[in-house]
């Protein structure tokens, strides 16, 4: 049975004694209660991760060894959201930590992964508090009126306009995501239209939406950033009402939005093709866009369209990478990595890039300190790793990383090395020796071109289940492959 959601009374308090060993009996209650709430085991679990997370940094950090110290662990239940807090009464420790992009201690990132939304302040006297907030999907999307057959197809007469997407669209985005995919699509986000508003009004997103006579939303294609001021944008939430496909809906709103961002400002567009089938990949490459890699295992095969199902849809799902310039292109010096050199150039010359080819025996400049940015997806089990700087330890920072990464059982680590950095020539050698290999070129992604390599945590991958469109794909697969088996001796 469900906890009704109109219920905002304190569901659970807990009073526990700060050690680790009481930690267990903790999570198993706020599991229970997230079950409750009406979350799957998937997300509860998730929810258990940040909590675990939020009691281990009170347990560790709050108190020195000759305290016995206490926190608190309260749960309430409020219209569409769930919230945890931890309070305790012990040592001040930076509060600022969960509110900065560059967080070092993974711990902290995976507390906001796995939440929706983290807040935090100082109580006096009474210490500090952490507060993890989870939405609950199950209300997000109104399904009345929507058709669940499939079998409804408007008519062609119908017309179909194109415009820029507005906040106030979002809902009638995800009842469109629910017509496509149900509760099955990975980004979490475009099941709560609040979130996804707020995301268009703050420019990580920038939409065109295909609108119907009746104003529904039957088409999406959405570009997406991950920091503010990048000049590169990535294609995604590429969707289409069932009942409006096969009349160019993609072709015609991919127009709109380089035509958009162009307009911005931006140099180019990314996006990821799958490779279940051709179809995606074919529209790519009629629109002008290059193969530059792919990405083995990418996603977890959960985002299922309805009445469509593929070979071995237990494994996590391959995707191609396509780039595409919207503006003159600037030549550039890059400093490539001798044992990827001869594909590296192969990609440029395929995707119309011109480069500087400096010699790679430069030692380049190492920082005493790293720079390294992590972005974690709790919905798909991955992390996006981009490389700034790098620091005198670069390789031991990488591999606890890594190592902390697994440990919380993620799944795909990616990792994207600056190219117009000499030191990257020789350390990419040696960052693959931790198990990462080759998985493309990223062209414009970190302020300059973006070498790409990928981590699989035990994850099973079968080339055999992957469709790739043109020559230079299956080329440019071959290579990843192959680069695939021959590091993996280092896991």
């Amino acid at each position: 049975m469900n906890i009704p959601a109109q219920d905002e009374d304190v569901l659970l308090y807990l009073d526990v004694k700060a050690q680790e060993k009481f930690l267990p009996a903790v999570l198993k209650v706020v599991k229970d209660i997230s079950l409750l709430c009406g979350f799957d085991k998937k997300t509860a679990q998730g929810i258990v991760l940040a909590t675990e997370e939020a009691c281990s940094n009170v347990i560790e950090h709050a108190y020195g060894p000759d305290e016995e110290g206490r926190y608190q662990v309260e749960i309430k239940r409020k219209p569409g959201k769930m919230v945890v807090k931890v309070k305790d009464q012990g040592i001040p420790f930076n509060l600022g930590l969960l509110k900065e992009d560059e967080l070092q201690q993974i711990g902290f990132r995976l507390m906001k992964a796995y939440s929706d939304d983290v807040k935090s302040k100082y109580r006096g006297k009474n210490g500090k508090e952490v507060k993890l907030i989870k939405y609950v999907p199950v209300e997000a999307v109104d399904k009345t009126g929507l058709n669940h057959t499939g079998e409804e197809v408007a008519p062609l007469t119908e017309e179909v306009t194109l415009r820029i997407m507005k906040p106030s669209d979002a809902v009638n985005l995800a009842r469109c995501i629910y017509r496509v995919y149900g509760y099955t699509y990975p980004h979490e986000a475009v099941y709560y239209p609040e979130l996804f508003a707020n995301l268009v009004e703050s420019g990580m997103v920038t939409s065109c939406v295909a609108v119907n006579p009746s104003g529904e939303v039957v088409g999406h294609l959405g570009v997406f950033i991950d920091e503010v001021g990048d000049l590169v944008g990535e294609s995604a939430l590429a969707v289409v009402d069932p009942r409006y496909r096969g009349r160019g809906l993609f072709p015609r709103m991919k127009k709109m939005m380089m035509s958009e961002i162009k307009r911005r400002g931006f140099k180019g567009l990314y996006s990821r093709a799958v490779t279940v089938h051709e179809a995606s990949q074919r529209a790519n490459v009629k629109m002008g866009a290059a193969e530059t890699g792919f990405i083995l295992a990418h996603s977890p095969p959960t985002a299922i369209f309805k009445k469509m199902t593929t070979k071995k849809d237990h494994l996590r799902r391959t995707v191609a990478l396509f780039y595409i310039g919207v503006a003159p292109d600037e030549i550039q010096e890059v400093y490539l990595p001798p044992q990827h050199e001869k594909i590296l150039k192969r990609i440029y010359k395929h995707a119309g890039l011109k480069r500087i080819y400096q010699k790679s025996d430069q030692v380049g400049k190492v920082y005493p300190d790293s720079l390294i940015h992590i972005h974690v997806l709790s919905e798909t089990s991955s992390a996006f790793l981009r490389v700034e700087r790098y620091g005198e330890s670069f390789l031991k920072e990488l591999a606890l990383k890594v190592q902390d990464l697994c440990q919380h059982k993620i799944e795909l680590i990616v990792l994207d090395l600056p190219l117009n950095d000499p030191v990257t020539s020789w350390m990419c050698a040696e960052i693959e020796k931790m198990g990462f290999f080759f998985s493309g070129l990223m062209p414009e992604y970190l302020q300059g071109d973006a070498l790409r390599l990928e981590y699989l945590n035990n994850v099973p991958f079968h080339p055999d289940t992957v469709d790739v469109y043109s020559d230079f794909g299956k080329e440019l697969f071959r290579y990843v492959v192959g680069e695939w088996q021959a590091h993996q001796k280092f896991i």
